[in-house]
């Protein structure tokens, strides 16, 4: 029976959530800002500053090249975007039933009383992973449409899992902070707050790097910065080995510590394998916070 109950719980608050066309919007708006801002101006800027520097070191052309890895750069910026808005906005039903009092009906309802966290937790999930998978694949037609295809297959399946683990350690940290709002207004705040900032924080808008010493030590502590690198590895290193082949390999290799592949933790390089570890470590703290949250409030109502 409370099997069944979270199948249908889950289900129903996808439903709601997929239906509301302006809060599936309002998800994907950073990553739309970032889109936007690309094509209007960041894109061109960055395309003409990158080849004034190849210039400087002597090297004519690659402007394929560099359009490659500048598109490569936006793209991954949107799709760490998504990770994090999206199932924010998810988390939206929660609050419209604390609101309506469902919630409280749920609680006395003949079920487990973990299947209502639970059930909401799931809906987050799958509708972070339902979107971000239509990203992903905008994002991959982009790529090939520009003509300049250049992932490969260990790539491709590294963004997906990309999706999946930042999607499942978004959740799992929003579910836990939402859970302590109570009214719809505190969190629309939080909502556009964090939908406003995150471009910025994870380095969506300009690489990390180029942020003061004290914010750039603020972004190593945000989980989404690690969700950025891994997209960014696997989304641009095809870019940057044309860009060595082709052009430079100093100039290559210039790029990717200015572009936040890596992390500089106070002196340790964070690679790919440390992100994962990071994000994985992340999930399984707040999943935890929340069994022990889910408990609790439990055991006061009950």
């Amino acid at each position: 029976m409370n099997g069944y109950a979270l199948w249908m719980l889950t289900r129903r608050n996808l439903k709601i959530f997929l239906k509301d066309k302006a809060n599936v919007f309002f998800s994907l708006l950073a990553p739309l800002i970032v889109l936007v801002l690309y094509v209007l101006f960041l894109g061109r800027i960055q395309e003409d500053g990158l080849l004034e520097t190849l210039k400087g070191m002597g090297v004519e052309g690659g402007a394929q090249e560099i359009a490659a890895f500048c598109d490569s750069w936006m793209l991954a910026g949107c799709m760490s975007c998504a990770c994090i808005t999206v199932p924010l906005c998810a988390c939206g039903i929660m609050i419209q039933d604390k609101a309506r009092g469902i919630s409280a009906d749920l609680l006395i309802s003949p079920v487990a009383k973990w299947v209502t966290p639970a059930a909401y937790f799931a809906s987050v999930v799958a509708a972070g992973l339902a979107i971000g998978a239509v990203v992903l694949a905008v994002c991959f037609v982009w790529l090939a449409a520009s003509g300049m295809w250049l992932l490969s297959a260990a790539d491709v399946f590294g963004c997906i899992g990309a999706l999946v683990l930042s999607v499942i350690t978004s959740s799992t940290l929003l579910v836990f902070v939402v859970g302590f709002f109570r009214s719809q207004g505190a969190f629309t705040t939080l909502n556009i707050i964090l939908g406003t900032v995150v471009g910025f924080l994870i380095g969506a808008y300009m690489p990390i790097g180029y942020f003061p010493d004290a914010v750039q030590a603020v972004t190593l502590f945000i989980p989404g910065s690690y969700t950025a690198g891994l997209f960014r590895n696997f989304m641009m290193r095809g870019a940057l080995a044309e860009i060595s082949a082709n052009l430079s390999p100093a100039f290559a290799q210039g790029l990717e510590s200015e572009f936040s592949l890596t992390f500089d933790f106070f002196g340790a390089e964070v690679g790919v394998d440390a992100m994962f570890i990071v994000l994985a470590c992340v999930a399984v703290l707040f999943a935890g916070l929340n069994v022990l949250a889910a408990f609790l409030r439990g055991r006061r109502k009950g």
